[in-house]
């Protein structure tokens, strides 16, 4: 009897000292928002995505679509808009999601706030395969491994598009596969490169199927592989497209009008009480 009562003791002493286990933190949403429309007039913008936070910089809605929904590069329907028309977005949630939860929580802001309804398909469409243009397998001198500090972890490193520039410090062969969509045809990766790289592309803007380099810069399929030792090669291939059934513009000028300049998404308005945020209102009463 002493003897079970040890060994429960110790049990329980146990039990005691052990760390308890933290839950999986779950993200379905951003804790805060910002949207403002970009008026600059400039055609290149900048995105940014790091754990727990996301940034664009004069990016297009569907711009946004083709960061949520990666690795996915054909989008079909939608308003006009959507491709024109430009933001400036932020968004920020407590802890470090994941790249995978970064998309959710991106997809679940579209859907809030631009009211995005859309649907996947797949079908045959003509594709570019990203390949090694020597047998050699050697690189171009603007394509180098990365050694910044956010390659390869939960966030990327960000990637810099101007009309005609394409940069970053850490990506992916199928994330630079997925930024090359402008091409006209879907990019997929088949390079069998690991790991994240420097990039630094220029080329001719406006001359990816046709046209004559500019300025001394080349079409994008010869700086491909001048710059960066890779080959864009025509092929035919299963490909997911995304139809676009429907978007709206979100509230004109809704986030300015709150300090911060940051709005609660709907979802979280269970933490706030409308007497502080009167301007968000209309929009938690959704």
């Amino acid at each position: 009897m002493k003897s079970n009562r040890g060994s429960m003791l110790m049990a329980m002493a146990i039990a005691c000292v052990m760390p308890s286990r933290a839950p999986a933190q779950s993200f379905e949403t951003f804790d805060v928002v910002s949207i403002k429309p970009n008026t600059s007039g400039e055609q290149g913008g900048t995105n940014r995505a790091q754990p727990g936070r996301l940034v664009g910089i004069n990016v297009t809605v569907l711009r946004l679509i083709g960061m949520a929904y990666r690795p996915i590069q054909e989008f079909e329907g939608g308003p006009d808009w959507i491709r024109t028309e430009r933001f400036d977005i932020e968004g920020k949630a407590d802890g470090t999601p994941n790249q995978q939860q970064m998309q959710t929580m991106l997809r679940a802001l579209l859907a809030d706030r631009f009211h995005l309804v859309a649907r996947i398909e797949q079908r045959q469409r003509p594709i570019y395969e990203l390949t090694l243009a020597r047998r050699d397998r050697r690189l171009g001198p603007q394509l180098r491994a990365s050694k910044a500090e956010c390659a390869g972890g939960p966030g990327t490193c960000g990637v810099r598009m101007l009309d005609g520039a394409l940069s970053s410090q850490g990506i992916t062969m199928s994330r630079l596969a997925a930024e090359l969509s402008f091409v006209g045809r879907p990019v997929v990766d088949r390079s069998e490169l690991p790991g994240a790289f420097e990039v630094d592309l220029k080329w001719t803007p406006d001359t990816a199927t046709a046209g004559a380099p500019v300025d001394g810069l080349p079409s994008i399929f010869t700086a491909m592989q001048e710059q960066l030792g890779l080959r864009l090669e025509p092929a035919m291939g299963p490909v997911d497209v995304l139809v676009i059934e429907g978007a709206q513009r979100p509230a004109a000028n809704w986030a300015s009008r709150l300090p911060f300049d940051v709005c609660p998404l709907p979802l979280n308005r269970h933490r706030l009480s409308r007497r502080f945020i009167p301007h968000c209102q209309p929009s938690l009463a959704r």
